[in-house]
């Protein structure tokens, strides 16, 4: 193999590397991400939920919905 195309031939191999070890890095830090908010959902799941405030006013409930 000429000596150009040789070394053309290692740079291309660098890249490619290069850009394999950037997406591996980039899909670990997205499934990092991605635990992190399953997470965060299920602690908002687990939460007991609010209820709603108790109608104070001495008005009609009939005016409370529309």
């Amino acid at each position: 193999m000429c000596g150009w195309r040789k070394g053309l031939n290692e740079l291309f191999l660098q890249q490619h590397w290069q850009i394999r070890r950037r997406r591996v890095a980039e899909q670990e830090s997205m499934s990092e991400t991605v635990q992190k908010i399953k997470e965060q959902v299920m602690n908002l799941a687990r939460r007991p939920s609010t209820s709603a405030p108790d109608d104070t006013d001495d008005e009609s409930d009939d005016d409370d919905y529309v």
